[in-house]
């Protein structure tokens, strides 16, 4: 749980860097970087959050498969829905920027992919963080 205190700080960093970068959609029109630059720019935030998120849900298996399994079951729903929180900011920036027509409707088809990914991360971690760790 510890490392879902990194997220915000996460989150605060990348919408930082966005400013910084110019990718951010408070910078001027004239002055904002769009198209794929813009996820290239991104890139060293989106893999601090990335890190953080992949970091918790590492540590949550582990103690699961230490005995520890109501806590680490716990964790791995929190770490589900800030993997969530992270896919949304990241994922609908991207588009935002990305596109020139249309970034809702494609922000709209991208909801299931993201749940879906969600979905397939959680589960995978709470049938790992189940199984005992063979000594």
């Amino acid at each position: 749980m510890t490392t879902l205190v990194g997220i915000p700080i996460g989150i605060a960093f990348a919408v930082v860097w966005a400013t910084i970068v110019k990718t951010s959609p408070t910078v001027a029109d004239g002055e904002r970087i769009r198209g794929w630059e813009s996820v290239v720019r991104e890139l060293p935030a989106t893999v601090v959050l990335a890190v953080v998120i992949v970091t918790g849900f590492v540590l949550a298996v582990r103690g699961g498969r230490a005995g520890q399994t109501d806590g680490s079951l716990r964790a791995i729903m929190w770490h589900g829905a800030a993997l969530f929180l992270v896919l949304l900011i990241v994922m609908n920036g991207s588009t935002e920027n990305i596109m020139t027509t249309r970034p809702a409707t494609v922000k709209w088809l991208l909801l299931p992919v993201q749940v879906g990914m969600t979905a397939a991360v959680v589960l995978y971690c709470r049938r790992r963080a189940r199984t005992p760790r063979h000594v």
